[in-house]
């Protein structure tokens, strides 16, 4: 997905295997990216654009007239399901296809209006009855809005308010509820958190301080102690750009009925929202309000727009690079590049990439001065984002700069080499945050739910997942360790950056970049931070790790005996009575086919079919009993679908049963820090506020908000939640006092 499509990547590989030894050696490791995208510019030919052609005409972004009706009736049968959540998406699919100002998208706004009237959205769905008559409601039907339009006004008086609470979202004080974020609220809320007086860096707090060490780069210390849970940084993204579901859409396919993150979230902010607004001229984007529509019209998708699905061949970094330069704007860009090209050296040497007494801003410049490693790329590789870049630039930037082919005055001339000129910087530019996307790219987590159309199931099983790829300027300068000190949240768009444990002053602060210690071994770590990031992690966790004498604990146990198996490929068991044998792929094989019954289990949750899911959990359970030792993560797995099971039939007490067993794992797998413990005992406390077990409920709540709150900011929905499960279990009388004692 970060990548172009394969079909790309292939012809890019064909185009280089042909190339000469001399036209290959301009893309050695010393090469300057100049060069680089000036040769691909000139290798570009017409079978080139051919073939992007070909491959952006299966990935359509455009309007499709049939999918409206098509989204519209799938959005009624969900409708009539109650399944709501699904019903708004699909109605929104609907509207993302409609022409402006036609029946079609009045009636796909009316038909989501009542989705929020029934979800006691009552402001959102008089906006959407508001937008359906905008658009040219026909007067046929124009009873049916009236009446709901009337009802809402009515049941908005009777609860004394002008607004009402809209669906669950990752919130966040920056940002208004339609997710409209303002320069005031920034500014009076980076004031309360204290992390606008760092004289070193924006948006941090001042216990941090900027450094550079030869091995290290630019790094950040602990200039004072600082406390567990404590706010280091609170970052907006300089550019971000949402992970596209990327499914060829032809002529003959069948429209997708599959609801996807980029149906759920705005496409500017990042924001969750079922009330979207969609693009007037293609039906990829939506945005969640009038304003990030227009401010991301404004700001690049004037020019994203019209390049149909070519953003999707080319893949996420391609076009985060693009959406980069674009918010930039050419000038900037020219500016910068013109000021620090013959000084990179110089800069990357110096503390923060500028003047030491400059302030490290979330800026274009700051961007640009982010470690590329260009060095350590291969030459293919480079040749693959520089072609890429050059057709991208092709299409984007010869409108806007065209340099006259039939110059015939000196000025003229001038003018069409300096168009030429610009166009080059703006596509090594595209190419330099191509290369520094593949160590500086931060992925934008979101906490998904499952299981959200199911009527039954009243615990929450959420998970994290990747919604977009971001570049933070500030977040970008922290390096990189297999167990961390740090944890990073998000809020939208923002990047919240808390201590996990207690730093010490002068000890550095560390991010991991994906392969945590509790999550992978060491050598899988080492593997993917030398491929990605190109270096070789000397982190405590690793050195421990490599040089710790204990074996790791084995995953399989011996079917006769149960004792544990030891070995590589071929395994043994390790009572020297037993002389019992096992392959290593075969008992993974065993276990792929047991992960798959849990998968049918939970399909049968959600069709509303516990007792079958019952059946085929405890099944599974005593399968898994036969080969795997008895801490095997995948039997916390077990018991978190069996407590999502007996939580859908009101067995709350068998439910709690189940969970604990699942927490104990995951405390002696994670850490009693995690957050993987932290989204455990979120669910308990749900089971055991819904059991009516008050005294355990509330010692729960209280420690998964002492958990969470080490990972997530005070206004995340998960402690948002749990502080109104808390409020409400202390209005019970006699809690509070009971409390006291």
């Amino acid at each position: 997905m970060e990548l172009p499509v394969v079909e790309w990547q292939d012809h890019a590989q064909r185009k280089w295997s042909q190339l000469s030894q001399g036209e290959k050696a301009q893309f050695a490791t010393n090469s300057d990216l100049m060069e680089v995208f000036t040769a691909c510019w000139s290798q570009l030919q017409h079978e080139d654009e051919e073939l992007l052609e070909r491959l952006s005409s299966d990935l359509r972004v455009g309007k499709e007239p049939l999918a409206v009706l098509f989204y519209k009736e799938e959005g009624n049968k969900r409708f009539g399901r109650k399944q709501y959540t699904a019903a708004a998406a699909l109605y929104s699919k609907a509207t993302s296809h409609a022409s402006p100002g036609t029946e079609e998208m009045a009636i796909c706004f009316a038909n989501r209006s009542a989705v929020f009237f029934h979800l006691g959205h009552y402001s959102v769905c008089l906006e959407d009855i508001a937008r359906a008559q905008e658009h040219g409601y026909p007067e046929r039907l124009k009873s049916k809005i009236l009446q709901r339009q009337a009802e809402c006004l009515q049941k908005l008086k009777q609860s004394g308010s002008s607004s009402t609470p809209f669906p669950r979202t990752e919130y966040t004080g920056l940002i208004h509820p339609t997710g409209e974020p303002t320069e005031d609220a920034v500014c009076d809320r980076l004031q309360e958190l204290q992390l606008n007086r760092n004289p070193q860096l924006t948006n941090a707090s001042t216990s941090l301080a900027i450094q550079f060490h030869s091995s290290k780069g630019r790094h950040l210390m602990a200039s004072e102690d600082i406390r567990k849970g404590e706010l280091l940084i609170c970052e907006e993204a300089y550019v971000s750009v949402i992970i596209p579901d990327r499914k060829p859409m032809s002529s003959k396919a069948t429209f997708d009925v599959s609801i996807t993150d980029c149906d759920l979230y705005c496409h500017h902010c990042l924001q969750r929202s079922l009330a979207s607004l969609p693009c007037k001229h293609c039906s990829f984007v939506r945005y969640c309000s009038a304003r990030c529509l227009e401010e991301a019209w404004k700001s690049y998708h004037y020019a994203e727009c019209s390049l149909g699905g070519l953003l999707l061949v080319f893949g996420v970094f391609c076009h985060t690079a693009l959406r980069a330069v674009l918010l930039a704007g050419c000038k900037q860009v020219s500016e910068v590049f013109h000021q620090t090209a013959d000084a990179r050296a110089k800069a990357q040497s110096s503390a923060w990439g500028t003047a030491a007494n400059e302030l490290y801003c979330s800026n274009y410049k700051s961007l640009f001065n982010l470690q590329a490693n260009t060095e350590h790329h291969t030459e293919e590789h480079k040749y693959l984002c520089g072609l890429t870049s050059a057709a991208l630039c092709k299409k984007v930037c010869f409108d806007h700069l065209k340099p006259s082919r039939e110059a015939s005055s000196p000025k003229e001339e001038m003018a069409a080499e300096d168009g030429q000129s610009q166009l080059h910087i703006i596509g090594s530019a595209v190419l330099l945050h191509m290369l520094q996307l593949h160590c500086n790219a931060q992925a934008v987590t979101i906490l998904k739910q499952e299981n959200e159309e199911s009527a039954a199931s009243l615990v929450e099983n959420s998970r994290c997942a990747r919604l977009a790829t971001a570049i933070f300027p500030v977040l970008s300068l922290l390096n990189h360790s297999c167990e961390p000190n740090t944890s990073v949240s998000f809020q939208g768009r923002r990047a919240m950056v808390q201590a996990c444990q207690t730093i010490r002053k002068g000890e550095e602060v560390l991010h991991c970049y994906g392969p945590h210690k509790l999550r992978m071994d060491f050598k899988a770590r080492q593997k993917l931070l030398k491929n990605q990031y190109f270096f070789v992690c000397s982190c405590k966790a690793c050195t421990e790790e490599q040089t710790s004498s204990v074996k790791a604990t084995c995953d399989f146990c011996c079917v006769k005996c149960h004792a544990a198996l030891e070995g590589e490929d071929e395994l043994r068991c390790a009572n020297v009575s037993c002389s019992h044998t096992a392959g290593r792929q075969q008992l993974l094989l065993r276990m792929e086919r047991l992960q798959h019954v849990v998968q049918k289990a939970r399909e049968h949750l959600r069709n509303n079919h516990p007792d079958v899911a019952i059946r085929m959990l405890m099944s599974c359970l005593s399968d898994a009993r036969k080969f795997l030792s008895k801490n095997h993560m995948f039997f916390g797995e077990i018991f978190d679908q069996l407590a999502q099971v007996e939580a859908s039939t009101g067995n709350w007490a068998a439910a709690a049963g189940h969970l604990r067993k699942s927490i104990k794992l995951v405390r002696l797998h994670y850490g009693p820090s995690s957050l993987e413990l932290g989204h455990e005992l979120f669910k308990l406390a749900q089971i055991l506020f819904n059991g009516c077990e008050v005294a355990d409920a509330m010692k729960t709540i209280v420690e998964a908000q002492k958990l969470l709150g080490l990972h997530f900011g005070p206004e995340h929905c998960l402690l948002q939640e749990l502080q109104e499960m808390k409020t409400c279990l202390l209005d019970l009388p006699g809690m509070r006092a009971s409390l006291e004692k």
